[in-house]
C-alpha cells in the first residue's frame, strides 16, 4: 500500500482514537450548530472542544456547511463502514468470546453456534456480572423462586449453589446437573471434613439426592436456565479460562429454548457420574 495512503489512513485512526473528539464527530452526524452551547451539551470545555473539532476539520472529516458542522463524504463513509461496524462488533464482543470457546471445544458446528450466538436480546433483559459472588446472590435468589425445572451445566463448585438445590429438591422442583470432570476430580480431593460430605454427594453421586439428576462431561462454560425462561451463562476469558471472568443473566424464553438445546446435547452424549459413597 502506497506510503501516502498510509499516512492519510494513520491520521484519521489517530483523531478518531481519541475519546473526545469521537465524540464530537458523533455529534456530527446530525450536524452540529456553529453558535451554540455544544461544548457544554458534550461536556467538554470549550478550549478542548474546539481544539478537537479543528482538527477533525483538518483531517477531513467535518466541515462548516450552513453554520453547521457536519460530516464530509469521507468522514459519513468512515462513519456507515467502519465506526458502526466497530461499534457493533465490540457491544457483541462477549458473545465473540464465547464463540471461541464453542469453537474450541469441537463439540458444535459452526451452524448451530451462530444460530445461539445471534439471538438478539433487549438492553433491560440482560446484565452482565463481573463478579462471581454478586452473579452467585442473584441465581440463588432466581432459583428460590423456581417453581418447575433448573437445569444446571457448571464448571465450578458454589456450596451456596448447591444449598439451593438440596432446597428444591425438597420442594419438588425437578433439577438436572451436568458437572465438569475436571471439578469432580478437584473436589473430590477437597473433601476432607464431614460437613463436605453432603454437598460432594450432590455434585458427584447419581441421582442422590433422589431425582436429581447428574451427569459428567466436559464443560465448555458453566450455564443455568431456570422454568425455561431465565438464562445464566458464564463469560470465559480465552487467556485465563480456568478462572471465572463474567456472567451474563437474561431473562428471555428464546435465550432460554436455545441454551436447553444445548444443554439436552451435552446431556444426551455424556455418561452417568460414577463415584464411591464417602
Amino acid at each position: 500500500m502506497e506510503d501516502e495512503v498510509l499516512r492519510e489512513a494513520s491520521k484519521v485512526l489517530t483523531i478518531l482514537s481519541k475519546y473526545d473528539a469521537l465524540k464530537i464527530f458523533l455529534q456530527s452526524v446530525e450536524g452540529i450548530e456553529a453558535e451554540t452551547d455544544a461544548p457544554e451539551k458534550i461536556g467538554l470545555t470549550k478550549k478542548r472542544y474546539y481544539t478537537r473539532l479543528k482538527q477533525l476539520v483538518d483531517t477531513g472529516l467535518i466541515e462548516k456547511s450552513k453554520g453547521r458542522y457536519v460530516q464530509t463524504t469521507l468522514g459519513r463513509i468512515i462513519y456507515e463502514k467502519a465506526l458502526q461496524v466497530l461499534f457493533e462488533h465490540v457491544r457483541n464482543a462477549k458473545k465473540l468470546q464465547m464463540l471461541d470457546v464453542l469453537k474450541s471445544s469441537g463439540k458444535f458446528d459452526m451452524d448451530e453456534i451462530y444460530r445461539l450466538l445471534s439471538i438478539k436480546v433487549g438492553e433491560d433483559k440482560a446484565k452482565v456480572f463481573m463478579e462471581y459472588g454478586e452473579l452467585t446472590n442473584v441465581l440463588v435468589e432466581k432459583m428460590n423462586n423456581a417453581s418447575n425445572e433448573v437445569l444446571y451445566a457448571t464448571r465450578f463448585f458454589n456450596e451456596h449453589i448447591i444449598n439451593e438445590i438440596i432446597e428444591l429438591h425438597k420442594r419438588g422442583v425437578n433439577v438436572r446437573m451436568i458437572i465438569d470432570r475436571m471439578l469432580i476430580e478437584g473436589q473430590r480431593e477437597k473433601v476432607v471434613k464431614q460437613e463436605y460430605k453432603e454437598r460432594m454427594m450432590v455434585t458427584t453421586v447419581p441421582f442422590y439426592p433422589e431425582n436429581v439428576d447428574r451427569k459428567v462431561a466436559d464443560v465448555p462454560f458453566s450455564f443455568m436456565v431456570i422454568d425455561g425462561r431465565e438464562t445464566c451463562i458464564e463469560l470465559v476469558n480465552a487467556n485465563n479460562p480456568e478462572r471465572f471472568y463474567a456472567g451474563v443473566y437474561v431473562s428471555d424464553e428464546n435465550v432460554a429454548k436455545q441454551m436447553i438445546g444445548l444443554f439436552e446435547t451435552l446431556y444426551a452424549g455424556t455418561a452417568i457420574a460414577r463415584a464411591n459413597r464417602r
